[in-house]
């Protein structure tokens, strides 16, 4: 591992009624365990349709040249549901520096084979906090659950149901945190169902 998290943030977005439309956000507050320079973002998309799937955009400050300090490195690549990007940190972390990863998705579903869930699946141990945000259309029937699950044998461990944190204007925000994360073979994911079709 290159990396410790000392905290992450996830929050995935349902922009339209019709779930064809999705935002998702991703800060990885970042340590180095060995001198590292590139940072390998790992995810899973299940819908489909789009013509071009976008590369994600990194969030950063400009460099004194007025250039992003981090930047992705190389095309997207996509196999099955599988993603992955290799992103530029912009200079060589020595061991024990920090920095913080900032990432923005927009994605289609166009197809309708997205799967109704926002699933995390720490790669690295995280030493303080995980925060996950959902936001969803106020949908007719909704119901949210949230789920801690073993990553090695994809069995669920809890399941609560989840209660919209804010509402406004026909859309509904969830939000869990999870302090002390010991187990790095825990994952944690919200899924939902509703009658509004």
């Amino acid at each position: 591992m290159s990396f410790r998290y000392r905290t992450v943030e996830h929050q995935f977005e349902v922009v339209d009624r019709g779930s064809t439309t999705f935002r998702s956000e991703h800060k990885f507050d970042l340590e180095a365990l060995q001198p590292s320079r590139f940072f390998i973002r790992n995810w899973f998309w299940t819908g489909s349709g789009a013509e071009k799937e976008p590369i994600p955009e990194v969030l950063c400050e400009i460099d004194k040249w007025g250039f992003p300090k981090h930047r992705i490195h190389g095309p997207l690549v996509i196999q099955n549901r599988n993603r992955i990007v290799v992103v530029d940190l912009g200079r060589t972390l020595a061991v024990g520096e920090t920095d913080v990863l900032h990432f923005r998705h927009k994605m289609k579903d166009l197809e309708g084979s997205f799967e109704p869930r926002f699933q995390i699946s720490p790669t690295a141990e995280i030493s303080e906090r995980i925060v996950i945000r959902l936001v969803l259309p106020d949908w007719k029937g909704l119901r949210v659950e949230f789920k801690k699950f073993s990553m090695v044998t994809k069995d669920v461990l809890a399941t609560s149901a989840s209660t919209a944190t804010r509402s406004m204007a026909g859309r509904v925000n969830f939000e869990e945190v999870v302090d002390g994360l010991a187990d790095r073979d825990v994952g944690y994911r919200y899924e939902w169902r509703h009658d509004d079709h």
